[in-house]
């Protein structure tokens, strides 16, 4: 072998090992930005299951939350509906009391609702025909202040309506079932629920 081949064998060897010292080096870098993009990968991906884990914790959180919100507004209404039956109910048996029974009530009404003054007391057409003996005397002494019949008839089903000078005081079942309803609905719902 001449001087050149083996100068040419020494740099074709120095050559391959240079190249073999970078693909190794190449290598290395490569291994290590594979492992960190795997390790980064790996993350996003531990990241999206958390944060997806999260919402659908939150989904379920406010799903639960709307059921909830949603059996309080139908139990509020089946309550609501039940209290609104017995007031009806209450206010048709007060309608349809017997005869001796209604007019005692109708008296302690009187006595509850009368002002301090003479006044006049309208019935209904039907209790009007069916008022016992005496009863407008005894009405008159339940009063605060003293009660006269009038000829005149209301345009009521149970009840009357009293009337000192321009001034008229609704005391029809209706009128009482109504303007106490919230009281009634707040005391049935206490004696129900």
């Amino acid at each position: 072998m001449s001087g050149i081949d083996k100068i040419i064998q020494q740099i074709e060897a120095s050559t391959a090992a240079a190249c073999d010292s970078i693909v190794a080096a190449a290598q290395k870098k490569a291994d290590a930005v594979i492992a960190s993009a795997e390790k980064e990968a790996e993350q996003i991906i531990a990241d999206g299951k958390e944060k997806t884990a999260l919402h659908v914790a939150d989904i379920k959180k406010r799903g639960d939350s709307a059921a909830e919100l949603e059996e309080k507004r139908v139990m509020l209404s089946a309550k609501q509906r039940i209290i609104s039956e017995m007031l009806q109910k209450g206010l048709g048996e007060a309608r349809n009391l017997p005869g001796e029974a209604y007019f005692a009530l109708i008296e302690k009404m009187v006595a509850k609702y009368s002002q301090p003054e003479d006044g006049v007391i309208l019935f209904g057409k039907k209790d009007l025909s069916r008022l016992p003996n005496g009863f407008i005397g005894r009405l008159s002494q339940a009063a605060r202040g003293g009660v006269a019949l009038s000829d005149e008839t209301a345009p009521i089903e149970a009840g009357f309506i009293l009337r000192y000078g321009g001034i008229e005081q609704n005391c029809s079942f209706d009128a009482i079932f109504s303007g106490e309803a919230e009281n009634l609905c707040d005391k049935a719902g206490r004696l129900l629920f």
